[in-house]
């Protein structure tokens, strides 16, 4: 029995399901009518046909072959409404999900996708059906060709083979080309023989066969007023016949293996129609989320029980584990589990958590069976409480989720259960894993995931472990300064409202003491009264010298209060230090963020800054803090990504890129570049990989707007590669509906599909800089991983303590000093072959500040 091939015309059908249903749109403003008629569509065809090969066909924005034929082709087509642009990047990654192929070439339309395929494909062994609203793809049909026509909507099709066509039309599948030479086709804008209509073109086909024939036989046609447009308008009608006929061997180079489809698998389609909320669809293709089959549950509430278990799952390969503090669950497979009972007193009903690990400490550090976890990192922290060090944590289901969509909000196990239908604890665990490890190998995330983000939760944990440590006394110091500072500005802004009897730190109270004490000008009001927020202020500060005292106040005590005060409730009385959690799985980009203490979070440019820095010593007094800094990671990476030749230039040859760029914008020598010339550049530089625009710029520099968008406009005509690579990312992004960094970590952007003009372009932004941002990100990550590794290798004792943002810190050996700082360097400016070098910048010091 032979096989059977569907292949889509996308663009064709995403126009006619848009116009054949009403408006629908997802919580978050997204539209998806159309999408849900593709849907329907497209399980109507999976059920009838039941194909073992399927393709979903794209036209490209840029122009065809065609369009250099004929510069008019396809003009005059009425805008697409926006409602509908947005549904394409949604219906692609709908596609992707789905596992079926979607294919587009630049310089062909679907159409040729159509052709190519069908004649590549269709015979004795492969009978292929081509689904389409235009009747452009009736010249395809053949003995193993058939085209289906969408009638009412996209639900409704008919089947074209040449019988049919005969029936219908009085036509061959060979003369659709020769009857659209002659009668045109204005939804193309093809031209066709002026005054020719269907039924004209029609008769002529059927008396003569085909356009060459016509015109070989032309005198045989009476000379009348057909016979003159004819005459008249061969060159067009020759014309037309070269832009309606589908080019069937375009260089689409698609193995067949790449359109093979397994059928609507339900773990998917159930994740397609979720995030799409297509609640209907769901139900009616019985894929509501069920429970897996009830969880056995096997209670270990006896010591000896436990260790006879403990003994048996030493043998095995792969071992589920989840702890919530109260029980400990293991399960070998997801329809079954042990649950240790904790207890935390004599009265408890259950096993003590020191007798518990003790047990298990054999199986926990064996390399043998591989250990399946969500959130490994909190584990082995609660393992490390008794001295244990598991090891094979081969599957982390809370990284997983992340890596697999980041822009999740909650990783939750529950919210994870509730997603993947699992059950119980550890059987969840292992549930949850045997559908995620699938979904990363078919979204190509194996790479991120098993070479980054695993390896990764160990040196987080060995970090959050060693901790940093805190010079109390300076801290002290430093706070009992700045409540001097702060009190001193308090009795001076007492004395300029001429009254104490107001809180300062009081919106309504300051409101009374500025608008209707001292008079002056109300610039914003808020439903409570009185704005003063440092907008506002700013726009006061000439006005009265008390606006500079409230800003002052307002900083030393944000600064105390955050960063001063904040720091010391966090600090380990045990060992001095303080040991910060790092989050791995919180920001879109893949960059790791700090808590308790937010270390992340010193401001980086202020005199504070290097105070807050010099309580940071070493945990030794002989030992060094070492700082190694990236120099300008996101410029680099633009850089390459873009293959902007100025930029790369500067990198290459070590210059100032802000200078280089400052020389450009300005058009003057580097060597006349001013200062403040250097500052624009640099807000133009950052902003740039950032997306801003130029009100954005114009705020930040202080500039107008129009002259904000003139940097704008000569930094993206000097480096014109920026230009080209900030243009394609994003379109490429829509079509898409996600970007990806170098290494392959993914980021969806639905916001590229809202009909929100904010909305919408935020995920410009986001398109534009996630690449980049989430490069460096991955590149850290990997120096993160290499750098402790390398410390093993050479025996050294140093230990890596912090990682902010582009920088690491390590807490040296004063006879390791020379070898750490040679292995970051090297670690560092090696962890990604690009085509600009990344740059090191690493020093020592006794506190983190003299590091700095």
């Amino acid at each position: 029995m032979g096989n059977t091939m569907i292949v889509i015309d996308g663009n064709s059908l995403i126009h006619r399901a848009f116009y054949a249903l009403p408006p629908m749109k997802k919580r978050d403003g997204a539209p998806t009518n159309a999408v849900y008629g593709f849907m329907t569509m497209l399980f109507g065809l999976v059920d009838s046909y039941q194909p073992q090969y399927m393709a979903v066909a794209f036209d490209r924005r840029e122009k065809t072959f065609r369009h250099q034929m004929f510069e008019e082709y396809k003009a005059g087509r009425r805008k697409t409404p926006d409602e509908l642009i947005a549904q394409f990047p949604i219906l692609k990654h709908t596609l992707d999900t789905l596992g079926i192929a979607r294919l587009e070439l630049a310089g062909y339309e679907a159409d040729d996708i159509l052709g190519t395929l069908s004649h590549q494909y269709a015979g004795e062994d492969m009978e292929v059906y081509l689904v389409t609203g235009d009747r452009d793809a009736f010249q395809l049909v053949t003995d193993h060709a058939r085209v289906l026509m969408t009638r009412k909507g996209v639900s409704d099709l008919e089947v074209f083979d040449e019988a049919h066509m005969q029936e219908v039309y009085s036509l061959r599948p060979g003369q659709i080309v020769d009857l659209k030479s002659l009668m045109g086709d204005s939804s193309d804008n093809i031209p066709g023989v002026p005054g020719v209509g269907e039924k004209t073109a029609v008769k002529l086909l059927s008396q003569f066969g085909t356009l060459d024939s016509l015109y070989s036989h032309l005198d045989e046609l009476p000379k009348n007023k057909l016979h003159e447009k004819l005459e008249l308008n061969r060159e067009l009608a020759y014309l037309s016949q070269k832009l309606a006929r589908i080019d069937q061997n375009i260089p689409l180079n698609t193995k067949l293996s790449e359109l093979a489809f397994a059928g609507l698998q339900d773990d998917s389609l159930r994740q397609a129609l979720e995030e799409l909320e297509f609640t209907s669809l769901l139900k009616r293709r019985s894929l509501e989320r069920e429970k897996t089959a009830a969880v056995e549950e096997e209670t270990l509430d006896d010591i000896q029980k436990l260790k006879k278990k403990a003994e048996e799952w030493e043998e095995a390969s792969m071992i589920a584990l989840h702890y919530d503090g109260e029980k400990l669950s293991l399960s070998l497979q997801r329809d079954r589990e042990f649950i240790v009972p904790i207890t935390l007193s004599l009265l408890g009903g259950g096993i003590s958590p020191e007798d518990v690990f003790s047990c298990l400490k054999p199986l926990l550090e064996s390399k043998k069976a591989a250990k399946i976890m969500h959130d490994a990192k909190a584990f082995l922290h609660d393992c490390a409480k008794f001295d244990i060090s598991p090891q094979n944590i081969a599957f982390d289901t809370m990284v997983a989720a992340y890596v697999l969509n980041p822009t999740r909000r909650n990783f939750s196990l529950e919210k994870l259960k509730e997603y993947y239908g699992a059950d119980g604890s550890a059987a969840a665990v292992m549930a949850i894993y045997e559908q995620q490890r699938k979904q990363i190998d078919e979204l190509q995330l194996g790479r991120i995931f098993y070479d980054i983000e695993m390896p990764l939760i160990g040196v987080l944990f060995d970090m959050e472990q060693e901790g940093f440590t805190v010079n109390l006394q300076t801290l002290e110091e430093l706070s009992a300064r700045y409540a001097e500072d702060i009190a001193r500005i308090t009795s001076e802004i007492y004395a300029l409202a001429g009254t104490s009897d107001f809180n300062i730190a009081s919106t309504k109270h300051l409101g009374v003491i500025l608008f209707e004490k001292l008079g002056l000008p109300v610039i914003k009001k808020t439903k409570t009264g009185y704005s003063t927020d440092i907008e506002v202020l700013e726009k006061l500060h000439d006005q009265h010298p008390i606006i500079e005292k409230i800003i002052e106040y307002r900083q030393l005590t944000k600064l105390k209060s955050t960063y001063i005060d904040g720091l010391m409730q966090t600090i380990r009385s045990a060992d001095q230090k303080v040991h910060t959690t790092f989050n791995q799985v919180a920001t879109a980009t893949g960059r790791i963020s700090s808590t308790e203490p937010n270390l992340q979070n010193i401001p980086i440019r202020s005199a504070l800054s290097a105070e807050i820095r010099n309580v940071f010593i070493p945990s030794k007094p002989e030992n060094y803090i070492v700082s190694a800094d990236y120099s300008q990671i996101e410029l680099r990476v633009l850089a390459h990504i873009s293959g902007d030749a100025h930029m790369c230039d500067a990198f290459l040859h070590d210059e100032d890129i802000h200078t280089r760029t400052a020389a450009e914008v300005f058009d003057v020598p580097p060597s006349e570049v001013t200062a403040e010339m250097r500052s624009s550049a640099k807000a133009v530089n950052f902003g740039i990989v950032y997306g801003i625009s130029d009100f954005g710029l114009a705020r930040n520099l202080g500039i107008p707007r129009y002259k904000a968008a003139e940097y704008i406009k000569k930094y993206l005509e000097e480096f014109d590669g920026v230009r080209t690579y900030m243009h394609t990312i994003v379109e490429q992004a829509k079509q898409d509906g996600y970007v990806r960094t170098l290494w392959g970590r993914i980021r969806y952007i639905d916001e590229l599909s809202s009909s929100n003009y904010n909305t919408r372009s935020f995920g410009e932004r986001a398109a534009l800089n996630t690449p980049i941002q989430g490069t460096a990100a991955d590149i850290i990550k990997y120096a993160m991983i290499e750098v402790p590794r390398r410390f093993r290798e050479k025996n050294l004792q140093s230990k890596l303590i912090l990682q902010v943002h582009d920088e690491l810190i390590v807490d040296a050996e004063p006879e390791e000093l020379e070898q750490v700082k040679k292995i970051l360097v090297d670690t560092m400016q090696n962890a990604c072959k690009m085509k600009v070098t990344l740059k090191v910048n690493v020093s020592e010091g006794k506190t983190w500040a003299e590091a700095k």
